[in-house]
C-alpha cells in the first residue's frame, strides 16, 4: 500500500475521464444561459441535477471499494455506512425542488471531497486521488453554482 500512497501524478486516464465528467454540469449550467430548442434548459437542468446524483453514488462506491480493499470489516463498519450517504443526498437531490436539490448537491460534492482529501492525508487512498478529486470537485461545484445563480436571477 505504500507505493500506492506514495504515487502523486495523476494517471493519464483517470485525469481524462474525470475531466470528461465534468462536461454535462457544464452543458447542464450553459444551456440555462444559452438556450436552444433542441436543448431546453430546463430539460438540460433536471439532467444536470439527475448526473449530479449519479456521479454522488459513483463516489459513494468509490468508498465502498476503499473500504471492501481493507476487508477489515469491524475496522471499515463506518466507511460501508458513510459510503451511501452520497447516494441517498443524491435521491433527496433529485426529488426536492431545484433550488434546494442543486444546493444539497453542492453540499455533498464538498464534503465528500473533503472525505478523499482527509483520507489521502491518512494513507487510505493514494495522493494523486486527492488532486484529481479537489479539481474535479471544483469544476462540477463552479458549474452547480452557476445553474443554482440562474435560478436567483
Amino acid at each position: 500500500m505504500s507505493r500506492l500512497v506514495a504515487h502523486e501524478q495523476i494517471p493519464g486516464l483517470a485525469l481524462g475521464l474525470g475531466l470528461a465528467g465534468v462536461l454535462p454540469f457544464w452543458a447542464a449550467a450553459v444551456s440555462q444561459y444559452w438556450n436552444h430548442e433542441w436543448l431546453p434548459g430546463d430539460l438540460a437542468f433536471r439532467a444536470g441535477i439527475v448526473y449530479g446524483a449519479v456521479i454522488l453514488s459513483f463516489l459513494g462506491g468509490i468508498r465502498w471499494g476503499v473500504a471492501v480493499g481493507g476487508m477489515a470489516w469491524r475496522r471499515h463498519r463506518l466507511e460501508f455506512a458513510l459510503g451511501v450517504l452520497p447516494s441517498l443526498a443524491g435521491v433527496a437531490a433529485v426529488l426536492l425542488p431545484e433550488i434546494l436539490g442543486i444546493a444539497l448537491l453542492i453540499s455533498a460534492f464538498l464534503m465528500q471531497a473533503l472525505w478523499d482529501v482527509m483520507s489521502v492525508e491518512s494513507g487510505k487512498l493514494p495522493k494523486w486521488f486527492g488532486t484529481l478529486r479537489t479539481l474535479l470537485t471544483s469544476g462540477a461545484v463552479t458549474a452547480l453554482i452557476a445553474m443554482l445563480v440562474s435560478l436567483v436571477i
